[in-house]
């Protein structure tokens, strides 16, 4: 049994992957940047770039929870949902652990 593909679907996550490289590259120049610059200005291109590429899949989660709850698939959503607040724990425990 095959699956049709919904052009809609298939669109959507083509971009989604666009943004995800794109994204990717910035974060990799920024962190290649960051390393070739003195501390002082490297530093903070560093960040950026660690932000950037912790931010991606948790970003991905998020527009999968979106595209989810249009498609009235809840089961998908409660578990995407209950995976961001499994990796906000981890934060949140060395924050009030401090």
């Amino acid at each position: 049994m095959s699956q049709r593909v919904d052009p809609t679907q298939a669109a959507a996550e083509e971009k989604a992957g666009q943004v995800v490289w794109r994204a990717l590259l910035l974060g990799a120049g920024l962190a290649l940047i960051g390393v070739l610059l003195p501390s002082r200005f490297g530093r903070p291109l560093e960040i950026a770039a660690i932000a950037i590429v912790t931010a991606i899949p948790l970003l991905r989660v998020v527009w999968l929870i979106r595209r989810w709850t249009n498609l009235r698939d809840l089961k998908y959503v409660r578990w995407a949902v209950l995976l961001l607040l499994l990796v906000a724990v981890g934060p949140a425990l060395a924050f009030l652990g401090n």
